[in-house]
């Protein structure tokens, strides 16, 4: 029999995938993710974060979503931030959404008021 044991601060926990590293495959994980990387699938966390030069095709579903580098694909989230230059394209779920000045977005968006991720 096996038990998975969650640490109080698990949602304080932070991962990274550092530049030139890929990830091909679905991740869930708590706390915050940040992809400076390329990864190709599914990513569930508390918060994601992909930072200028970080990439990522597939699904995103967080309560917290940052994009600076590019995505494209579906986003599920809480509170989703475009920032200036992020490269985004095809599908936003959000609760708030914050496109910044300078955003390449070509997306089909829709405003959620009650959300699962």
């Amino acid at each position: 029999m096996s038990q998975t044991m969650t640490s109080p601060t698990s949602r304080n926990a932070r991962s990274h995938l550092a530049a030139g590293a890929k990830l091909i495959g679905n991740l869930a994980i708590p706390g915050h993710f940040e992809l400076v990387g390329h990864a190709d699938g599914t990513i569930e966390a508390d918060g994601i974060s992909i930072e200028v030069g970080g990439s990522a095709v597939g699904d995103l579903r967080a309560d917290i979503i940052v994009v600076k580098g590019q995505f494209e694909g579906r986003i599920l989230g809480g509170a989703v931030t475009l920032s200036a230059g992020s490269q985004v394209s095809g599908e936003i779920s959000y609760s708030t959404l914050t496109i910044e000045s300078g955003a390449h977005v070509n997306c089909t968006c829709t405003r959620n008021t009650a959300r699962s991720t």
